[in-house]
């Protein structure tokens, strides 16, 4: 499913695995939720239409429920025909909710804005263990969070998450002037309404760390890189998205901001099953630079 389409460097195949606290909002992937894989090692997530090579998971807290919500980000990979009539390397990035069956929204408005133009310019030194101050740093995070909520409690009517999203785009906090990279392409998604939540069939792959957690496809990116040169698609490897989650109840607007990658596997290998499961020791790494050649030698398997 894609819902927008944006054009930079583009990612490709990863398998994922950190530990984490929800305090310190480190991600999980692969290892941590048991994707199957393919006769090559590679993930085989199969969620709704979708098959993802790879996925970053984290959670975070919100006033709408007692437990903890998650964000996954998640690559799908196909071919798709060209305007040359040629087939072309398609990789979407897939942003997926995860609720608790408890969560509802009943009175409250939704939204979620994906700062996805910034994402290819931001990097962390700790690709294991960040958070969005690392990347953003410490007052450019709290004042986007400030102003979020700020301007949430002026605005009522239904075009509140793309007015919620001018407003940070258009005149975004001073403290965030330092950030690498134009601010660039910020897309504004509803969590509220009734066609908002689409349940995803997840009967082969749990794509969430919340036990029982329904998942919806909020946003989708498609990217088509012009080759398999490292050049193009290491770049996406360390691109980092934040994804502010906005719920606005009555006066009350509380906003959280997260960040979302692909991150890299401490396992060359996860599980031959779809059974949820934790992260296999001893297995040798494979680095991102590996997982690179192999897709520049092996092509795209579908």
């Amino acid at each position: 499913m894609q819902f927008s389409t944006a054009s930079s460097f583009v990612p490709f195949t990863l398998l994922s695995s950190l530990f984490a606290d929800i305090a310190l909002a480190e991600l999980l992937g692969c290892d941590a939720i048991g994707c199957p894989v393919d006769q090559f090692r590679t993930a085989q997530c199969k969620v709704g239409n979708a098959t993802l090579k790879a996925v970053g998971i984290t959670n975070f807290t919100t006033t709408m429920d007692p437990r903890p919500l998650t964000w996954t980000l998640g690559l799908e990979e196909s071919q798709q025909t060209g305007n040359d009539s040629q087939k072309k390397l398609t990789l979407d990035r897939n942003f997926y909710l995860g609720t608790p069956p408890s969560f509802q929204l009943r009175d409250a408005i939704g939204c979620a804005l994906f700062f996805e133009g910034i994402a290819p310019n931001l990097t962390t030194t700790n690709k294991e263990n960040f958070t969005c101050s690392d990347t953003l740093n410490n007052n450019c995070v709290s004042d986007l969070i400030t102003q979020a909520e700020a301007s949430g409690e002026v605005v009522n009517d239904s075009d509140f998450c793309n007015k919620l999203r001018d407003s940070l785009v258009d005149k975004p906090p001073s403290a965030c002037n330092g950030v690498k990279g134009s601010w660039g392409k910020v897309v504004a998604q509803s969590l509220s309404g009734s066609n908002s939540l689409q349940k995803l069939d997840q009967s082969q792959c749990r794509a969430t760390t919340g036990q029982g957690y329904d998942i919806s496809l909020i946003e989708s990116q498609r990217q088509q890189p012009a080759s398999r040169d490292l050049e193009l698609l290491s770049p996406i490897l360390n691109a980092i998205t934040p994804v502010m989650t906005v719920f606005k109840k009555g006066n009350d607007t509380k906003a959280e901001l997260t960040c979302l990658r692909l991150v890299e596997s401490k396992a060359n290998q996860t599980t031959d099953d779809s059974s949820p499961k934790k992260s296999s020791a001893g297995i040798n790494r494979m680095s991102m630079t590996g997982l690179a050649l192999v897709l520049l030698t092996f092509g795209l398997v579908l």
